[in-house]
């Protein structure tokens, strides 16, 4: 997916300045990994549109500053405390030829038709939502599917379960981890209070029972 931000280069910094650019509508922002931090604004509209998009976030951006184009990486979002407004924004510049550290989400898949959910009404957790990964920038997944169809009560789906795309690694299996990403969790059905009820009274009747004989 192709994603591209248009940017301006900015020359007012301090509060001032970025209290002006946001007058304007503007959303001030930097792209560091170039030679020199780069100071730019964006449309505080476009931005606000683009960060609903789950992508947005982990693919591999196009900042066009002026007619300049510059692959980069979403690192820092400030919002507003209660306001929905973006404050500023940090970009990471990348090299093609150099491998780049990334938060991938995880999609689990299937999780409704898994034995334990189907058969069994387990409740399925997630434990992590995304993965750390190092790759190449032209490997960056948008996002990793993790199918947990197969899944019973009690079972748990590692890290190590699936493949990595072609070109990444995970970290944690690189440093020797392998997280659990998500379970299968549930409990046999126990005894209600109605079950349990008229056993109670129809003993308490026997016994009243005997005593009037």
């Amino acid at each position: 997916m192709d994603i591209t931000v248009s940017a301006t280069a900015r020359q007012s910094n301090g509060r001032s300045g970025a209290r002006q650019q946001r007058q304007n509508g503007r959303v001030p922002a930097v792209i560091y990994g170039a030679c020199e931090p780069l100071a730019i604004s964006c449309s505080a509209r476009e931005l606000t549109v683009k960060l609903q998009d789950e992508a947005f976030r982990s693919t591999l951006l196009t900042i066009d500053v002026d007619g300049q184009k510059i692959p980069a990486l979403l690192r820092e979002v400030q919002m507003h405390p209660y306001k929905r407004e973006v404050l500023h924004i940090d970009f990471q510049a990348v090299k093609e030829d150099r491998e780049i550290a990334a938060n991938v989400p995880l999609h689990f898949i299937n999780a409704e038709e898994s034995p334990g959910v189907k058969l069994h009404h387990a409740i399925f957790t997630t434990i992590e939502n995304q993965v750390a990964i190092h790759c190449l920038p032209k490997n960056l997944p948008e996002f990793i599917n993790v199918n947990v169809g197969k899944l019973g009560i009690g079972d748990s789906i590692h890290l190590s379960e699936i493949e990595a795309p072609a070109g990444v690694r995970f970290d944690a299996i690189t440093r020797g981890d392998d997280p659990a990403l998500a379970i299968m969790s549930g409990h046999a059905a126990e005894e209600t209070e109605e079950t349990i009820a008229p056993a109670a009274t129809t003993e308490a009747e026997t016994t009243e029972d005997k005593t009037a004989e």
